[in-house]
């Protein structure tokens, strides 16, 4: 039987629907690897959700080798052959098996050496290799399952293209957990990971569904047939997957939805709903010092600490996107002196002098809403900016879009070009955000260190709100 399992997986490697599979999941998982900092303990999901795209793959693949011997003519010679049918299509499955689990592995492997090559720290949860290796496998024997009782490739293409979008669908519900692949609403953290962690009941669940497939196959591959498989061998896998299946099931149904760390300990991690309450009705919450982020980058005016597992090379390219606008206000009063990612998704100044920001907003690169969270530290605006009942123009929100002009983090023709919603995504406030865009490029026609000047002695009023857009420099009267 292993000179079999070897000729067919062998057969199996060489099948363009399982390498259909790995290069759907490649495209996938590549756009979102290059467009975030590497980081190992956050790249392995990528890897990780990629199997959902080789399950389908794999499949097709299972569901081609089960029709294989209808389509050649063969089946009436098995029948005949020494060797018992179920011990023929235990070794074919067990091939589909290893060769579909290597492709996943593979891929896996290559995402993490190249998070590696690209700068990636942390350590990857080898967990979601092990779940993602079961997941193609349980894929792999579906495929088998349909083409054996279907006897169609029709029907086998259709199961594939449902079976993505169930995966897909159910990320929306509760049951997402129940599928093979894990889709989060929420992106792990590299400090703390998944919160909560379905992993171990998930892998539990899945291993007791590939048994129960698997049983499942030998038994059909068996039927009619005198040389039946050892019954107490059948009975004791169908037990065991009974019972990981329903643990693990009843498990992942009973986790909350996500959970959100306000604290260090277990006992400060709440559900969304409460966090989202303590967050936003809480003016004075702020994410306590917990001594995690301890790499760092720093200047005499600006320090900038992120989570090891990122290096002081994240911490360092938030302090060279930061610092252009930290220049034109840096010593005046109010200003952050201090930038610390934290798991929390918020973006604000509630701790003295230091600007909080949400772990995943760092990680994703992208740098106006960095330097407009840090500008809104600056200004003391509060961290969203309630829409007024007029359309009155902020003198802070003039100012904004100033100094983020006089950075260069926009140009002059972007902020022209800058719909209502981007600007309130700039958390630039008003019913009509745009009402501060040309007193802002006044002032941006002015040299940057003139405008500092300018703006010194107007800052306390400025930060209080009592300023009028008319008395900014560079105003026309």
């Amino acid at each position: 039987m292993k000179a079999v399992a070897r000729i067919e997986a062998r057969h199996l490697a060489r099948s363009p629907l399982l390498w259909l599979g790995l290069v759907l999941a490649a495209a996938s998982v590549t756009p979102a690897l290059w467009s975030t900092w590497p980081v190992l303990a956050g790249d392995d999901l990528l890897a990780y959700q990629s199997s959902l795209l080789i399950g389908i793959g794999a499949l097709w693949a299972g569901a081609w080798l089960a029709l294989r011997d209808r389509i050649s003519g063969a089946s009436d010679l098995l029948v005949v052959t020494p060797t018992a049918p179920w011990r023929l299509w235990w070794s074919r499955v067990a091939a589909l098996a290893a060769v579909s689990a290597a492709v996943f592995t593979l891929l896996f492997a290559t995402v993490l050496v190249l998070s590696a090559a690209r700068g990636g720290r942390g350590l990857p949860d080898l967990r979601l290799l092990a779940d993602g290796v079961l997941g193609v496998v349980l894929s792999g024997w579906v495929g088998v399952l349909v083409g054996r009782l279907s006897g169609s490739r029709i029907v086998a293409l259709l199961t594939g293209a449902g079976w993505y979008l169930v995966g897909m669908v159910a990320a929306d519900f509760w049951s997402q957990r129940l599928s093979p692949v894990l889709l989060p609403t929420e992106p792990p953290s590299a400090e703390f990971g998944l919160l909560p962690d379905p992993l171990w009941p998930h892998l539990g669940y899945l291993l007791g569904l590939v048994l129960l497939v698997g049983v499942l196959l030998v038994g059909l591959a068996a039927r009619g047939d005198g040389r039946r498989p050892l019954p107490a061998a059948m009975v004791v896998a169908v037990v065991a997957g009974l019972v990981l299946t329903g643990a693990g099931g009843i498990r992942l149904v009973a986790l909350p939805e996500a959970l959100v760390p306000l604290g260090p300990d277990r006992v400060d991690w709440k559900p969304v709903a409460v966090a989202d309450q303590v967050v936003l009705s809480d003016p004075s919450f702020a994410y306590p010092e917990d001594g995690r982020a301890r790499s760092c980058a720093a200047d005499t005016a600006l320090s900038v600490c992120v989570y090891p597992a990122y290096g002081t090379g994240l911490a360092l390219r938030v302090h060279q996107t930061v610092a252009p606008v930290a220049g034109l206000v840096a010593g005046l009063p109010g200003t952050p002196t201090r930038i610390r990612m934290v798991p929390v998704r918020l973006t604000g100044c509630r701790r003295v002098g230091e600007l909080q920001i949400w772990e995943q907003t760092l990680r994703d690169l992208q740098p106006r809403p960095i330097v407009a969270g840090y500008l809104t530290c600056a200004l003391g605006q509060s961290d969203e900016p309630a829409r007024p009942a007029s359309s009155a123009r902020d003198a802070r929100d003039v100012v904004k879009l100033w100094a983020l002009v006089a950075s260069g983090t926009v140009t002059s023709q972007e902020l022209q070009q800058l719909s209502e919603q981007e600007l309130w995504d700039l958390q630039v406030g008003g019913e009509q955000p745009s009402a501060a865009v040309t007193p802002a490029l006044a002032m941006a026609e002015r040299p940057a260190d003139q405008v500092r000047a300018e703006l010194a002695p107007l800052w306390d009023r400025l930060r209080a709100g009592t300023l009028p857009v008319s008395e900014l420099p560079g105003q026309r009267p």
